[in-house]
């Protein structure tokens, strides 16, 4: 009888991430500025009212 922990695959959490700095730096930048232009329609439309 095998080991339970043998048959088990691995966790996809376990798994490491590898990816360029740059991207990672890219990908920050474009989400923040995302997040600034939808912080600003939001406070747009309540000083709106």
């Amino acid at each position: 009888m095998q080991n339970k922990l043998e048959v088990e695959k691995p966790s996809v959490w376990k798994m490491q991430v590898r990816a360029s700095f740059r991207k990672v730096i890219a990908f920050d930048l474009l989400f923040l500025g995302l997040g600034a232009m939808v912080g600003a329609g939001i406070l747009a439309a309540i000083l709106h009212l």
